[in-house]
């Protein structure tokens, strides 16, 4: 072994490390090619846990410990009150009704009918309806989450509270999705466009200004569904892929919005069950792994990856790409942007959603990386499909009793 050039880096690394009030379980100093002294320090495993965990908060919701991802004051106010506050509003607005005003009819139905027929314009009346939904989702929510899921696990015998905690999170998820996809399909199914990738863009504008009921109120409760993700996301265990689900439902609530400012309504319709149908797969898996069985996970998590490339990849691109090798033939140029009223076909315009798509596609290979790591451990280390997106909280932690102040004793 060569002689070390520098036998202080021991104590240098040991005092920055204090420093640091970071504990040091080992230090193993070795050479390199060039002789120098090196350091391999390893910190406890209690010390990487609350590194972790930094951003974990628990509060007492309806009896139950909840495990937010942040601390914000805001937030764990809206999370211990978030059933109250939504009642709330919905009673507000429905007894106002029932004692006959007229204001509560812009939360409680759709605004902006066209006088001749059954069908329905766009307008910003249609932001009331959307918080209306908002309050009911989460007031849906809370009481699925907190009261009905957790009571599945536990008649199965499961004792964690977290698996019960994330069994919830998991089952109301899937509990929308399916609700949701099927009247999607529906609609669909009964529409011009069904299986016809021409007809998303045929008669642009003309056909596409006016809506159905059906599909107006599908676009705008999937509008409020996943504006209310962007707070169920922080009252949440966070995870690690928390940042880009972030930007998921960021890129998801602007390609929604837009879609259906633009009156590209067809298109957002059949992109979102598109997007929606791989989500049952995953979900049913992590359900089924959270009451124990060990073989049903890895084969649902199998078709869970084939629908994952069959349709997020696959369909999604063959859609993005329909846009420029259909779209743009569909729409002559006396009707697009700014030569025909109602028109918002344009270049840039049709560019920049297909930007945001773009990033949406990144995200979403980003994930089937992670999917192709738990391929890897079922094929090939013989493991079972755990989520690679799942916290790096143990299993087995339990979970401390929350004191007045809400914070974790």
């Amino acid at each position: 072994m060569p002689p070390l050039e520098k036998p202080c880096a021991v104590e240098r690394a040991q005092s920055e490390c204090t420093a640091e009030r970071e504990p040091v379980d080992s230090v193993t100093v070795y050479s390199g090619k060039t002789g120098t002294a090196r350091l391999r320090v390893r910190r406890s495993s209690k010390q990487m846990r609350s590194k972790d965990t930094k951003h974990r908060h628990r509060v007492a919701v309806g009896g139950r410990n909840v495990v937010l991802s942040t601390r914000n004051p805001l937030i764990t106010w809206l999370a211990k009150n978030e059933l109250t506050l939504s009642f709330a509003a919905i009673f507000i607005v429905r007894t106002c009704s029932w004692l006959g005003f007229a204001w509560p009819q812009l939360f409680l139905t759709l605004q902006h009918s066209s006088p001749n027929s059954h069908r329905f314009t766009r307008g910003a009346c249609d932001v009331w309806f959307v918080i209306n939904w908002i309050f009911q989702i989460l007031a849906a929510r809370s009481i699925m989450l907190h009261n009905v899921l957790p009571l599945i696990p536990q008649y199965f015998g499961v004792k964690s509270s977290r698996s019960q905690r994330r069994f919830g999170e998991t089952g109301w998820f899937l509990c929308y999705i399916v609700l949701s996809w099927s009247i999607g399909f529906s609609i669909w199914r009964d529409s011009p466009y069904y299986m016809n990738t021409r007809h998303l863009y045929a008669n642009y504008p003309e056909d596409h200004v006016l809506m159905p009921y059906s599909l107006k109120w599908y676009y705008l409760v999937q509008t409020a569904f996943w504006i209310s993700n962007l707070y169920t996301i922080f009252v949440e265990e966070r995870r690690k892929d928390h940042m880009e689900m972030l930007t998921h439902h960021v890129v998801t609530i602007a390609l929604v919005v837009l879609s259906y400012t633009f009156h590209f309504t067809r298109f957002g319709h059949v992109f979102m069950l598109v997007m929606d149908f791989p989500d049952v797969f995953l979900s049913l898996a992590k359900l089924v792994r959270y009451l124990g069985n060990e073989m049903a996970p890895n084969i649902l998590f199998g078709l869970f990856t084939i629908s994952w490339v069959a349709t997020k990849h696959y369909l999604c691109i063959k859609m993005m790409i329909s846009i420029w090798t259909e779209g743009i033939f569909e729409v002559p140029m006396e009707k697009r942007f700014p030569h025909c009223p109602d028109s918002y076909a344009s270049y840039p315009i049709v560019g920049f959603m297909w930007a945001i798509l773009c990033v949406l596609q990144a995200v979403l290979i980003y994930w089937f990386v992670m999917i192709l790591k738990v391929l890897e451990k079922v094929l090939i280390k013989g493991e079972d499909a755990a989520d690679e997106r799942s916290d790096e909280e143990s299993d087995s932690e339990d979970e401390a009793k929350p004191n007045d102040t809400g914070r974790s004793n």
